[in-house]
């Protein structure tokens, strides 16, 4: 669940981009998980659900292992947006993304998906 103002836009990086809506401060958490919000979907669950939303969870969640399981997390906000960096202005923890830096009005959030979802080649298109 987003801790912050954000709104969606194009993004330079990929598609759409998550965009702050105010100034953050180095060290500020942004993000943290709350299943009230946010689906944690078990991998085992995924092939019951119709193509569409099996293509659609494939682009927008993220896969991490649980309790030894895999699953899929779903951000209930605009941080499925989040794009990829090699150099993120977030740091990601199990369950938190926090400032790596000061970050400005209107930059776009983002991460390095190899911190947190093992699904990163293919969402890179490294995959084949």
């Amino acid at each position: 669940m987003l801790l912050i103002r954000t709104t969606l836009l194009p993004s330079q990086i990929h598609g759409i981009g998550c965009f702050t809506g105010e100034k953050i401060r180095k060290g500020q958490v942004i993000w943290e998980l709350d299943e009230r919000l946010d689906l944690i979907i078990p991998v085992s669950e995924i092939a019951a659900f119709p193509e569409p939303i099996r293509e659609f969870l494939k682009m927008h969640a993220y896969v991490e292992e649980i309790d030894g399981q895999l699953a899929l997390i779903l951000c209930g906000d605009n941080a499925r947006h989040f794009n990829h960096s090699g150099d993120p202005n977030l740091i990601d923890t199990d369950t938190q993304s926090i400032a790596a830096r000061d970050i400005e009005i209107g930059e776009e959030l983002t991460c390095d998906y190899y911190a947190f979802d093992l699904e990163t080649d293919y969402k890179l298109g490294l995959d084949s």
